[in-house]
């Protein structure tokens, strides 16, 4: 299913674009964001995290623990109802507070992934990294001396004030902080723009790691092209995964320069250690992954313990046919060979038209590797389900299938993780009634529900009542067993 489109080179990188092409302004505080930013793709999947439709409140960031049996644990935040909020500022439009993801460090601390609105009177949104205490606390020792007036406990970056997209992040094991995502900046050709990959690296106590990229910040145009003639093609980064080595692969979405029409392939490139777009990944520095000429997404990514990489998203193989889609790679950007995958991809069909997973974890079980995935299926004139993929990596047995909150209304899963009782959490949002909740699952590593979690496996929390505007983006098993669940919800 794959054609010539994958085997395209990069073109000849311009130096001055590859890091840091525009000026960067760091600040460390507070203000607002909003949705994630619209991707340049022509496919019918969104990246918003509830059914809420043109509704756009403000929005906190918020945040629910639970006990290892599903009840919430009172002890967690500062309200005594197991609840904490960030409000990282008011919001303005479509812009305000947003997650992408959640992990821990090894001290139980809660690292967040996020935008929030501009400083000032801008209305475009800057990427956040923030920080909470083991117990929901915004950890002001987190960027402790931030410049100008900004609030300690979170880190935002601004390029140049145009609209960051923040994605998925990572706590490496030596506390550095890697976060991915992708900006539109100009492109130097004529009025042109196009999205670039932006990868940010903290240190653990939350400023910039001025080893990698340019104070911290690598600004890459992979398909930047001298040629006045030709378009830039465009590169997102949806996760950045550290291998053995240090280095970084990435996984997201864009297309060549120069290729024309408004469909998009999967990407993925690989970055050393210090900051630097490796041209020896894949083919000519990149593997491209075209199904059949429509849209092709990664979405998230993990590094095997032999340094292939697991990614997820979606993938097209017919015209108006979305599958949720799992791509291996080897650790020099080729397709693997596993059980069932072709080509070094394999599809998953949930009977609807519109499928994608958008989160990814493993773990090591004994002597066996895992992987798990969470997403959705949608549309077919049905209610939205949540997915679930389970895999085995060392013997090739996996659990894929539908696995909803509700029959009859709208739930999706956005996150997933394994806790340290080798249980399988998947978290999103569930809808009832017109009003969202942030809602959990635990499953065994076959795929049936853990029924000694919650009612029949199941866990709801309604953090805000009566409102659509509320989903879990991400959730974080704790040492001790405890369950965060991360989100947003409407600014009280």
């Amino acid at each position: 299913m794959t054609n010539e489109r994958n085997h395209r080179s990069i073109e000849k990188l311009l130096p001055s674009m590859l890091v840091l092409g525009l000026a960067v302004t760091y600040l460390g505080g507070c203000g607002e964001d909003k949705d994630p930013t619209p991707t340049p793709d022509a496919g019918t999947q969104t990246d918003a995290g509830t059914d809420a439709g043109t509704v756009t409140p403000d929005t906190d960031l918020a945040f629910v623990r639970l006990n290892t049996n599903g009840t919430v644990d009172n002890s967690f935040g500062a309200s005594g109802n197991g609840i904490s909020r960030v409000n990282l500022g008011t919001g303005a439009g479509t812009v305000r507070d947003s997650m992408w993801g959640i992990s821990r460090d090894a001290q139980d601390r809660l690292v967040v992934f996020a935008t929030k609105k501009a400083e000032g009177t801008r209305t475009d949104t800057d990427r956040v990294v923030a920080r909470l205490t083991a117990n929901g606390a915004l950890d002001e020792t987190f960027n402790a001396t931030p410049a100008g007036n900004a609030r300690k406990g979170f880190y935002a970056l601004d390029i140049s004030g145009l609209g960051d997209a923040a994605r998925h992040g990572l706590v490496q094991e030596d506390g550095k902080i890697m976060s991915s995502g992708y900006l539109s900046q100009p492109s130097g050709v004529g009025a042109q723009s196009a999205n670039r990959i932006v990868l940010l690296r903290l240190d653990e106590a939350g400023t910039v790691d001025n080893t990698f990229g340019s104070k911290g910040v690598l600004n890459s145009a992979p398909f930047a092209t001298n040629d006045p003639a030709k378009e830039w093609g465009i590169s997102e980064a949806y996760a950045a995964v550290r291998l053995s080595t240090g280095a970084y692969v990435t996984t997201g979405y864009g297309r060549a320069a120069g290729v024309s029409g408004n469909t998009v392939d999967l990407l993925s490139f690989r970055y050393t250690a210090s900051g630097a777009l490796d041209t020896t990944f894949g083919t000519d520095g990149s593997f491209i992954l075209d199904l059949a000429g429509d849209n092709d997404r990664g979405r998230d990514a993990v590094a095997l313990k032999d340094d292939r990489v697991f990614m997820v998203g979606s993938g097209t193989p017919t015209s108006g046919n979305i599958d949720a889609m799992a791509v291996l790679l080897t650790a020099d950007g080729r397709p693997a060979t596993a059980d069932g995958f072709n080509e070094g991809f394999k599809l998953y069909s949930f009977d609807r038209p519109d499928e994608a997973f958008f989160d990814v974890e493993k773990a090591n079980v004994g002597a066996e590797e895992y992987v798990a995935a969470a997403g959705y299926r949608a549309g077919g004139g049905q209610d939205d389900d949540a997915v679930l993929l389970i895999r085995n990596m060392t013997t090739g047995a996996e659990f894929a299938g539908a696995v909803p909150f509700s029959e009859t209304e709208n739930d999706r899963f956005w996150g997933v993780t394994f806790g340290p009782d080798n249980k399988v959490y998947a978290a999103g949002f569930v809808t009832e009634g017109g009003d969202n909740r942030f809602a959990i699952a635990r499953f065994n590593l076959d795929g049936t529900r853990d029924t000694t979690f919650g009612t029949g496996g199941i866990v709801t929390v309604n953090v805000i009542a009566g409102k659509l505007d509320e989903a879990a983006r991400g959730v974080a098993v704790q040492s001790n067993g405890k369950i965060v669940i991360a989100g947003a919800a409407e600014a009280q």
